[in-house]
């Protein structure tokens, strides 16, 4: 693992302020601090009000103070961590169960298949769900990816400090190199942690597909050698089976013959009869309908004695027709009875057919039967295997794929390694400091852009709020976001307080008095560029006279 303790640490400082791509005027530091005294001022509170009567705010004082951050290496990446100690990060991960243990009570059940066996039933669940959560608190460290983002964007513009600067207060870190790296060698040793029971995860799913390949290999070999076994056996009951079922055929086939014959001697008789009697039918019908024609024509001649006789004729051979179908249906019945015997005694044939084959093959369907159920019963064997081991192998898998998941998260923790030893980055604000009967105040006034003037400043003065607001503006969202929490810090902490005060005090950008020339006449300069108006001059530049009055 690495060894982040450095004897030396290298400092670099981030610019307060950049210009816009819409800016093309100079912006000196003179112009910079002249802007910010004019956002103090406007931030100051005049005191008044109609009902609460709230005092007079003074400026105690406006300083450029630069905030440290650790930039640590780690791997391919840079960790950032707040000098103050105002962030910090919380790893959450699940505890999985003992792998190595694991590991081991696999190598020692694996000598029998029982005990294998039984090994995997025991365990079926053994990586189901994790056993515990456990935390780990990185005192510092910052992980918001915005923050990270912008922070990684801004560092392009890092500068090496060599020596400390009189006129900033480079605040130390609170947050000490020891304890970074402490914290570092707990995370290093968490992801190696981490790999190592990746690698084992993976290498018991690799121990238990082998095993239980092995396994059902040899399965697969006694399975082999049972059929093997018992096919002998069949082939020698097979020989002695093979002339008694031949017999039996050729009763069968002697007897299905025979009875064949039967019916058809009884059929044939039947079946002409049936035939005869249908072509009188239709003799007949075709009769009936000659003697209808002839009735007809006697009927339109006018002959009542001719149509009288063959309506008699037509009578007495429907009478003929009704008997004969009678007939028909007779032989029909018989017929059926004849097939249906015919069927009756089929089944009977062939049910005594069969009971005399499988008596003759009793011993060879033993046989078959016992080998058939021993091989079942191992195939069994190896599908519970199979399907143990799988489930227990999926498990084991989410559990690598977890730690997988744990190991992306970490490396997402930092940025692209732009140092390759521990460094202090320091990011300049202001922090002006108010003072009243109701006590001190702080501001914080944020690494910003320089704009220049736009339609949209001038809109903005129209509708009453100053244009100078819009000098500069906070450059980054989320870093700015974490400068705002400063004042708080400072409330809370009176150490912080105090060496606040103490160094605010003394770098004061108002404490000179050839300060205040320079701020006038930068006032005029941002009057020229239409950020003031005139009575807003006039304002600021007697404010700078009254500072400290």
């Amino acid at each position: 693992m690495t060894d982040y303790l450095r004897s030396e640490v290298t400092k670099f400082l981030l610019p307060f302020s950049v210009l816009s791509e819409n800016r093309k005027e100079e912006f000196s530091k003179e112009m910079e601090r002249t802007a910010i005294f004019c956002f103090a001022e406007l931030e100051r509170a005049k005191g008044g009000g109609l009902i609460l009567k709230q005092p007079a705010e003074k400026i105690a004082f406006i300083s450029e103070f630069c905030y440290p951050f650790w930039l640590i290496p780690w791997g391919k990446l840079n960790l950032l961590f707040d000098g103050l100690s105002t962030a910090a990060y919380t790893l959450t991960y699940n505890v999985i169960p003992d792998v190595k243990s694991f590991m081991g009570n696999i190598e020692r059940s694996s000598k029998t298949l029982e005990t294998y066996m039984a090994f995997l039933a025991d365990n079926v669940n053994y990586f189901q769900i994790p056993t515990s959560a456990k935390e780990i608190v990185m005192s510092g460290l910052i992980s918001d990816p915005n923050f990270l983002d912008e922070f990684a964007l801004y560092l392009n513009e890092a500068t090496q400090v060599e020596t400390a600067m009189s006129d900033l207060v480079m605040l130390p870190p609170t947050l000490e190199e020891s304890s970074v790296t402490s914290a570092l060698h707990e995370l290093e040793n968490l992801k190696f942690t981490f790999k190592e029971e990746i690698g084992i995860l993976y290498e018991s799913m690799k121990l238990l597909n082998n095993i239980t390949r092995n396994f059902a290999k040899s399965i697969k070999a006694k399975i082999k050698s049972i059929r093997d076994e018992f096919n002998k056996e069949i082939k020698k009951q097979e020989a002695i089976v093979k002339p008694k079922v031949d017999r039996i055929n050729e009763e069968y086939d002697e007897k299905i013959a025979k009875l064949t014959k039967d019916i058809e001697k009884q059929l044939l008789p039947l079946q002409k009869e049936k035939v005869k009697f249908e072509k009188t039918k239709e003799q007949t019908l075709n009769r009936i309908e000659r003697y209808k024609l002839e009735a007809k024509s006697r009927a339109a001649s006018k002959d009542a004695v001719g149509e009288r006789k063959w309506k008699e004729k037509i009578s007495e051979t429907k009478k003929e027709l009704s008997d004969i179908e009678s007939k028909i249906k007779d032989v029909v019945r018989k017929i059926k009875e004849v097939e249906d015997n015919k069927s009756i005694e089929t089944i009977k044939l062939k049910s005594e057919w069969e009971a005399k084959t499988k008596e003759a093959k009793k011993d060879l369907l033993e046989l078959e039967a016992s080998r058939d159920s021993k091989i079942q019963l191992h195939k069994q064997e190896i599908e519970k295997l199979e399907k143990t081991t799988s489930t227990i192998i999926e498990q084991i898998n989410k559990m690598a794929k977890m730690r997988e998941t744990n190991i992306a998260e970490l490396e997402k923790l930092g940025i692209e390694q732009k140092q390759k030893q521990n460094t202090i980055i320091y990011v300049p604000l202001y922090l002006v400091c108010y003072s009243s009967e109701k006590g001190k105040r702080y501001v914080v006034f944020p690494p910003s852009i320089v704009n220049s003037i736009s339609f949209l400043t001038k809109l903005k003065g129209v509708l009453g709020r100053a244009k100078i607001k819009q000098l500069l503006v906070p450059r980054f969202k989320t870093v700015s976001s974490h400068f705002y929490k400063l004042p708080a810090l400072i409330e809370r902490n009176a150490v912080l307080e105090r060496e606040i005060n103490e160094k605010g005090s003394r770098t004061d950008i108002l404490k000179v008095e050839s300060v205040h020339e320079e701020i006038r006449n930068k006032l005029k300069l941002l009057k020229e560029e239409g950020w003031l108006s005139e009575k807003e001059h006039e304002n600021f530049a007697e404010a700078v006279s009254k500072a400290y009055t």
